[in-house]
């Protein structure tokens, strides 16, 4: 970065990140100081305050410091008067010299020469504030006199009571009022002795607390590295937009380590390519081959090595720069309405046609619902139009079509295909489908890292080392009817209303019955908006029914949560440990030690090593393998796998029907809600269908089905 940039960087507006993260910690220390002071029992939790605030100091930049500790002070006075305020700009202060020293990467020894400067600072500050305060000053020393008093009065009592009284008792009285009169007569001393030695202490809280936090988060970028400043480029003029044509030269990436002691291994090296307007150019590769990666540097984020040219800045969400359509719309979802959404951030004067817009990618009519009550596949639609509506010249899709059904993955890469003809744009579509990659004009496929001239195997290349028959091995059913008893899982007369009473009511699922036996495999199946995630998290107990009972082993699901084991549609969203191998440890209990972890994670298909991975750094193909190694930590009797199959690629989906069809063989009673039909069907024995929710029964699955179909 050039001197003018960082110059930019260090006094230009709050970044939308900056913003954010203030407002998040500065709220939080504003609770934390009306708790202290409402609640007279917890005026010792006062000492956390400037935690927040040293997070947000060793975060971002000062100014952001400064702005969250004036809105967080004039909140406190409005809720608690003007002590929470002085309180709020004093936590502002240890804060922002904790987060300061941190950011410096500065010692302990460091820091306590700081404190010793600071904390008599502090002292004399809080002696000025009550010097002109003088009803404050008098409200609190009457406070303390008071409540001293009245211990003292306490132990003449008991002096009292006590046969023949005792002396220690009646000293210790007479010493606690001198010391209260000495205090009232020269409370400046006091005054400054005790803002002094409190600021100390907050000091070094915050210090151990702060330590402990950022060693947590090491691995999260301080920054967001897709909202860089302007910078200088390699050509052309930064200030524009200008992403195409792109090309890396010998780019390289490595993603910062939760471990110091162990650094990642570069998720790209020495990558280079090209991306020129209006083509339609497919990146494939398998899980963690660095696909993600790319687009995070074709959007924006600089690289580690290596060289990006550009005739201009990205301009990531600018009109006429990049646009990103992730795999998760609900993360990209903003606007209440789907025409505000269309629409959202904007800059005033750029025109926009919603309604030929949303025609475009399939969603006339549809200017006016709310976009909470969208499916899955209309969000994905909905991004994808408010994307266009900057008129980008670069478009990336990353995984678009992962999470929807078989109909609207169809109709949504028919319209991604047709972008570049119609509009002239550039899209980067990052797939793991064959039929999805063939309808690009080139293809880049990225292995371990780096750029193979070689398709991979799925899509017609030479056979690949270490790897197995993509086709899923045939899994023998038990076709015997079921032993009599009790169905392991009873579903009858379900039915679930989101908002249920309110204007906003929506019914997800209606009148659902269902049994499942032990050791059976079940499909359901269904398209976005069926219900079927809803009747998921119903099947594991997360999620109690508004009618209808939900049974395991005969007793209500809902009181016995984690009994049947869920893995999310959404891995992430489990993952809340710092390394994998925590997070599997945690999922299984006290009894899984780490060889236990190296032995699932074989299970899975993961490598041993990534037990120490931090959790951000593995791609979202991992992270689902890695929930799925957790779901099995704790030796289940059931499963209820949601959309296990969702972005894996080929190699990997067919490893997880293989070790579904193991676990099967083993006795596991397993219920799969997934859009890969074919591939899914060979480790299930019956299908069910959700239509709107409610529940059409399918029937049994033809066994000769298995492992015969191709990859979707």
């Amino acid at each position: 970065m050039s001197d003018s940039s960082a110059h930019e960087a260090a006094r230009g507006p709050l970044r939308p990140h900056e913003v954010a993260l203030a407002a998040v910690l500065g709220g939080l220390t504003v609770a934390t100081v009306v708790v202290a002071q409402v609640l007279p029992i917890l005026t010792s939790v006062a000492l956390l305050a400037p935690v927040p605030l040293a997070l947000v100091g060793q975060r971002t930049r000062p100014r952001a410091l400064v702005a969250v500790v004036v809105a967080a002070a004039g909140v406190a006075f409005a809720l608690a008067g003007l002590s929470a305020a002085v309180s709020v700009v004093a936590a502002g202060v240890v804060g922002g010299l904790v987060g300061e020293m941190k950011r410096r990467h500065r010692g302990l020894a460091s820091f306590t020469i700081a404190s010793l400067i600071v904390a008599p600072i502090m002292g004399g500050l809080s002696v000025l504030v009550f010097l002109v305060l003088v009803p404050l000053r008098r409200l609190l020393l009457e406070s303390m006199k008071n409540t001293i008093d009245g211990f003292a009065k306490a132990l003449d009592q008991v002096a009292a009571q006590l046969p023949g009284g005792t002396e220690a008792f009646t000293q210790t009285a007479d010493g606690l009022r001198a010391m209260t009169n000495a205090i009232v007569d020269y409370w400046w001393v006091w005054m400054w002795i005790s803002g002094a030695v409190g600021t100390l202490i907050s000091l070094y809280v915050a210090w151990w607390l702060v330590g402990g936090v950022i060693e947590r988060v090491r691995a999260v970028p301080s920054v967001d590295t897709l909202d860089e400043p302007r910078r200088a480029l390699e050509a052309g003029d930064a200030s524009a937009p200008g992403p195409l044509p792109v090309e890396f030269d010998g780019v390289g990436f490595t993603y910062p380590s939760a471990d110091l002691r162990r650094p990642l291994a570069p998720a790209l090296n020495d990558v280079s390519l090209r991306i020129d307007p209006g083509e339609l150019v497919a990146i494939v590769g398998a899980n963690g081959s660095g696909k993600s990666t790319v687009a995070k540097i074709l959007a924006g984020r600089a690289p580690t090595a290596g060289h990006v040219l550009r005739s201009g800045d990205p301009g990531l969400g600018r009109p006429g720069g990049t646009a990103m359509v992730l795999q998760r719309p609900e993360t990209q979802m903003l606007g209440a309405r789907v025409a505000d959404d269309v629409v959202w951030g904007l800059p005033d004067g750029v025109d926009v046609d919603v309604d030929a817009l949303l025609a475009e990618v399939g969603l006339s009519g549809l200017a006016d619902r709310d976009t909470a009550d969208l499916s899955g596949g209309q969000q994905q639609r909905l991004a994808l139009a408010a994307a266009l509506a900057r008129d980008p010249a670069l478009l990336i899709a990353d995984e678009v079509t992962s999470m929807v059904d078989p109909d609207g993955r169809s109709d949504l890469l028919e319209v991604l295909t047709a972008l570049p003809a119609r509009r002239g744009l550039a899209v980067v579509l990052i797939t793991h489908r064959a039929d999805e990659a063939a309808a690009a004009d080139r293809v880049i496929h990225l292995r371990d890292g780096r750029v193979d001239p070689q398709p991979p195997v799925w899509f017609g290349g030479a056979e690949e080392p270490d790897r197995v028959d993509l086709d899923p091995p045939p899994f023998r059913r038990d076709t015997r009817p079921p032993a009599g008893g009790t169905p392991l899982v009873q579903l009858t007369g379900i039915g679930h209303k989101y908002l249920a009473g309110s204007p906003w009511e929506v019914t997800a699922l209606r009148d659902v019955t269902l049994h499942v036996d032990r050791g059976e495999g079940l499909l359901i199946v269904g398209g976005n908006g069926s219900g079927k995630s809803t009747l998921a998290w119903i099947l594991a107990g997360l999620t109690a029914p508004t009618s209808g009972a939900a049974l395991y082993a005969g007793s209500p699901i809902s009181k016995q949560v984690g009994a049947v084991k869920l893995t999310f549609q959404h891995a992430r969203l489990q993952l809340q440990r710092p390394t994998l191998g925590e997070d599997i440890q945690a999922a299984g209990g006290l009894g899984v030690g780490t060889l236990e972890v190296a032995h699932l994670l074989d299970e899975v298909g993961l490598p041993r090593e990534f037990a120490a991975r931090s959790t951000d750094a593995l791609s979202g193909g991992q992270m689902r393998r890695g929930v799925l190694a957790g779901a099995l930590a704790g030796h289940p009797e059931i499963i209820v796998a949601d959309e296990p199959l969702a972005g894996l690629d080929p190699q990997a989906r067919a490893d997880v029907v293989a070790l579904f069809g193991r676990l099967r063989a083993a006795g596991l009673t397993l219920i799969v809600i997934s859009h890969d039909l074919d591939e899914i069907a060979a480790v299930c024995d019956r299908q069910v269908e959700l239509v709107d929710g409610v529940l059409v029964e399918a029937g049994a699955l033809d066994p000769a089905r298995s492992g015969t179909e191709g990859q979707s």
